[in-house]
């Protein structure tokens, strides 16, 4: 019976943690009901979906610009790093093209929020300010550590021999 070489076993073992990293990879949706913006997880940037209460009974996410959004601190509010705060229960503007000294916001609804007709998975329908894909991004897992520390160890130890 033959032995397999080390290198084999790397690039098997490597093999198998790229399989199992694609396979666990999924976009995040929003919940159900939601409490404040950062809630809608979907699409997490500024002028992404916000938490809408237009029915008491039942809070969902819709798109920035179609609702005012709801928030309790101003840590709630998706547009924070740009300037935005929780004034009362809602966030001072849920859209970039909303904020002091933006241009005006184009038709057509949110750039972030995907609110018009043509999205396909991973991109936004809309044709507004914020523009761009509405790709959520997420934090890296344990696994593409694991993954990324493989590759690297297999390719110092290419190099060496």
């Amino acid at each position: 019976m033959t032995l397999l070489s080390n290198r084999t076993k790397w690039m098997l073992l490597t093999a198998i943690t790229c399989l199992f990293a694609a396979g666990t990879a999924s976009a995040q949706s929003n919940p159900a009901s939601c409490t404040n913006d950062d809630d809608c997880v979907a699409t997490p940037q500024c002028g992404g979906d916000v938490c809408d209460w237009t029915d008491i009974n039942n809070h969902v996410c819709k798109p920035a610009g179609t609702s005012d959004g709801w928030c309790t601190t101003t840590d709630d509010c998706k547009c924070k790093d740009i300037g935005a705060t929780c004034v009362g229960a809602y966030c001072t503007f849920t859209r970039a093209c909303d904020a002091p000294d933006a241009g005006p916001c184009a038709a057509g609804g949110s750039g972030g929020g995907g609110s018009g007709g043509t999205g396909t998975a991973g991109t936004s329908g809309g044709s507004g300010g914020g523009g761009g894909c509405s790709i959520g991004a997420t934090a890296p897992t344990a696994s593409s550590g694991l993954l990324v520390a493989l590759g690297l160890l297999f390719v110092s130890r290419r190099r060496r021999q």
